[in-house]
């Protein structure tokens, strides 16, 4: 049998980067300082708990026979892990959870195409680099044109990932936002449990954006 955990993920602000802090300010805009800031807190306390979860589910099984998909990270190998231990040490609770597994001897897979990320990743950049707000709007409804059309490319191709690599008797963990659907994409033959640790009312209001 071949088994996938799925888990539908929020971002902490270190998952984030440079738009890390743009977004905070604009969390607190829309919900308030404290809320927001709680919500945060929310976020990094269900990291603790799938980690938990994670390794409680995976405790009777081979670290060997566990591949690792990642939402965002389109390379493997030395590479890979080299981006997963870096990500991790600079407080991504995602990333340390990856790199605990790869530790342990978890294989870390290609999850996504390098180009529909950068695609992406450009026309985001060309939201935040506009000099005038009509520049601004003219970027943001490029971005939505065409961020639909993207996500189902990446998720075609995340899902062909998954169907192609995962083999009998192995174990799956697919770490990937809300806004992503894999799942109805995966082989029949690949038995999906969703692990769901996003509860608190601003994660539940963020389900189905995509900041990944």
């Amino acid at each position: 049998m071949k088994k996938l955990f799925h888990i539908p993920i929020i971002h902490n602000k270190a998952d984030l980067g440079s738009l890390g802090s743009q977004l905070s300010l604009e969390g607190e805009r829309k919900y308030g300082v404290s809320a927001w800031h709680d919500h945060l807190e929310q976020v990094d306390k269900s990291w603790d708990k799938i980690e938990t979860e994670i390794l409680k589910q995976v405790k009777k099984k081979s670290f060997e026979k566990i591949r690792i998909y990642q939402d965002g990270l389109p390379i493997a190998g030395e590479t890979g892990r080299k981006i997963v231990k870096e990500a991790a040490e600079n407080g991504s609770k995602n990333y340390s959870i990856i790199d605990g597994l790869l530790a342990r001897g978890a294989i870390l897979e290609v999850a996504e195409n390098k180009e529909f990320l950068l695609r992406e990743y450009s026309l985001l950049t060309g939201i935040r680099n506009a000099q005038t707000p009509e520049k601004q709007l003219e970027a943001y409804l490029s971005y939505q044109r065409m961020s639909q059309e993207l996500l189902i490319s990446r998720d075609n191709y995340v899902a062909n990932q998954i169907n192609t690599t995962l083999k009998e008797g192995e174990t799956g963990i697919a770490f990937f936002g809300a806004a992503h659907t894999i799942i109805d994409k995966l082989d029949y033959r690949i038995k999906v449990v969703v692990i769901q640790m996003f509860r608190d009312l601003i994660s539940l209001s963020l389900v189905g954006r995509n900041f990944s």
